[in-house]
């Protein structure tokens, strides 16, 4: 039997000045057994981004289409990939590897971002990556819009409002650990009624 990929994930949102929503704080409970180590391996490799740091909507990296694909689900405007944002979360990989692979968010509010970890890596592809923030629609109450800490993944990555993303990954800890940034940030609040819809637009 094949042994699944152990996956973490932790959102960050772009909260509202002065706001103490769980949004604003950006934090998610994880599964100990699959978080990052507190000790990774010297020596991790530099973050890569996910492909060449400029590309329109349709000849981004796999992420980017992926991202894309999910958003045109619920009638969210396609994504650009920037290379402000690629740097960005560049250099946020870059820190946590050289902090033992920490599993923190960047304290900058001007960004949305997600972070995902799995091992070993390469065991999930840059589409399974935005696969498993999307799929936390199952956790999302649109009867009642508002931030869920379920489904956070999910409301940044179909956010209507964002039209910038850029990512980057590292290997660290034994695993790979991915930075996704968006601009506008989403998961704003009093704003998910507007940004976050059902399929099929509705």
């Amino acid at each position: 039997m094949s042994r699944l990929p152990l996956l973490a994930l932790l959102v960050a949102c772009g909260p509202a000045p002065g706001s103490t929503t769980p949004e604003a704080q950006g934090e998610v409970p994880m599964d100990s057994e699959s978080a990052p180590p507190d000790d990774g391996p010297p020596g991790a490799q530099d973050p890569a981004p996910a492909a060449e740091p400029e590309a329109p909507a349709e000849d981004g990296p796999p992420i980017l289409a992926a991202h894309n694909r999910f958003r045109a689900r619920h009638c969210a405007p396609p994504l650009t990939w920037s290379k402000e944002l690629v740097a960005e979360s560049g250099r946020w990989a870059k820190n946590l590897a050289a902090h033992h692979c920490a599993f923190e968010h960047n304290p900058d509010p001007r960004f949305g971002e997600n972070l995902a970890y799995f091992r070993p890596p390469g065991a999930l592809s840059q589409e399974k990556v935005a696969e498993e923030w999307y799929r936390e629609i199952e956790h999302y109450n649109f009867k009642r819009p508002g931030f869920s800490m379920d489904a956070g993944h999910f409301t940044q990555l179909v956010w209507v409002g964002t039209q910038r993303i850029g990512c980057s990954s590292v290997e660290c800890g034994g695993g790979e650990l991915w930075v996704c940034n968006y601009d506008p940030p989403g998961n704003m609040e009093g704003d998910f009624d507007r940004n976050v819809r059902r399929e099929g637009c509705k």
